[in-house]
């Protein structure tokens, strides 16, 4: 989308770039996007353009179609989002620059240092994604060589020496013959590949409008704060834990270094407060005795493990663990029953020798009682029978 205002077209437009560190290719062009009439499109160096910094540029999208000595007065500004602390969004400006078929693409080939940009803590790479954005306003105005200093780097001289990536603000040092940071690229360069990757191919314009941002232009004086982890943490992995969490969660990557490939919380604390939690879990688990669990706390334990797959840990393991924790908790059950049922078989064995010798004697007695009994009296005769 793009906004009117007069006759000064204006739009932003979003772009977000998933799977960021695994990009293969050197560079990567956006989606195309209009304001007013205008195509423009953002050309990134993910690794760097010949540094170790970010490199980002705004490119004029359709400069190979467009007829000899076009040229495009615009104000734009760059940013890439801090996803964690929208104050924290490092953006540059372009108050101005004439693009031409001489300098289709200007922007700023040191935008943010990769170290800054791959530290987990900052918050410009969350879960493996950045979110760009560009803000272009086109007008008519003075060339912006004259008008900034920036020099492109296809308007430079060959007798110049060398091309030094300095960052130079344009009230610093206007006079400077070193490259400023602000440069455009050569089109003998482009020529490998204008097309967009698939790896981003997510964008969208919303409507212009000013973006809230400290002052990080590389000597600018202002002092922009940055995430600081809290004290007393040491690392594990890119994240920051307790000394005691971290002995655990160092044990569980040794014997399973899946678990935390793709752990997905974004923000820096609840990634601490989380994995924490988890070291706590495991340890008090790895300090309880199978036969010690009754089927309820195991319930307990699969409910808290459901818990932090929703976050990505991978907890196939302890699952297996826990279901061969069941199986014995199982057989332990069948055992105990197998050892009550011998007892009574015991018992009952007991009894039956009793009762087995309690007959012999009954019978014994009547032998003898038998013997000596009268064989004219039945228990069915009279008691007087054959005396009166």
């Amino acid at each position: 989308m793009s906004l009117q205002t007069g006759d000064r077209p204006s739009g932003r437009f979003t772009w977000k770039i998933e799977n960021f560190s695994k990009l293969k290719t050197k560079k990567l062009y956006s989606d195309v996007f209009r304001v007013g009439e205008y195509k423009w499109r953002v050309l990134i160096f993910p690794k760097g353009n010949n540094a170790d910094y970010l490199s980002l540029y705004l490119d004029v999208a359709d400069s190979e179609t467009l007829p000899y000595g076009w040229s495009r007065d615009a104000h734009f500004n760059l940013a890439l989002i801090n996803q964690i602390d929208n104050e924290q969004t490092m953006q540059k400006d372009i108050q101005q620059h004439k693009f031409s078929d001489r300098e289709h693409d200007w922007g700023f080939t040191k935008f943010i240092p990769l170290g800054e940009l791959n530290d987990v803590y900052k918050g410009y790479l969350v879960n493996d994604t950045i979110v760009v954005e560009a803000d272009v306003t086109v007008h008519n105005s003075q060339d912006s060589k004259t008008a900034t200093g920036y020099v492109g780097l296809e308007s430079l001289e060959p007798e110049q020496g060398s091309r030094e990536e300095e960052s130079h603000h344009p009230s610093q040092d206007n006079n400077s013959e070193s490259v400023a940071d602000v440069t455009g690229i050569t089109a003998s360069f482009l020529q490998d590949s204008r097309e967009a990757t698939p790896e981003a191919n997510a964008s969208t314009i919303p409507g212009a409008g000013d973006h809230a941002s400290s002052c990080q232009v590389s000597g600018c004086s202002n002092v922009c704060p940055v995430y600081e982890p809290p004290a007393g943490k040491v690392e594990f992995l890119s994240y920051r834990v307790s000394p005691e969490a971290s002995l655990v969660l160092k044990r569980i990557h040794d014997h399973h270094n899946a678990t935390f490939i793709k752990f997905s919380m974004t923000s820096p604390i609840l990634q601490t407060s989380l994995l924490e939690s988890f070291a706590s879990f495991i340890d008090s688990m790895t300090a309880t005795k199978v036969n010690e669990v009754n089927n309820e706390a195991l319930r307990l334990a699969i409910l808290s493990i459901e818990d932090f797959e929703q976050v990505g840990l991978d907890l196939s393991w302890l699952k297996q663990r826990l279901d061969e924790a069941k199986r014995v908790n199982k057989l332990s059950e069948s055992l105990v029953s197998v050892k009550s049922y011998e007892s009574a078989v015991t018992v009952a064995r007991a009894k039956v020798r009793e009762l087995e010798e309690g007959l012999a004697k009954a019978k014994a007695e009547m032998e003898v009682m038998s013997r000596a009994l009268c064989n004219s009296l039945g228990l069915n005769d009279t008691l007087l029978k054959d005396v009166v």
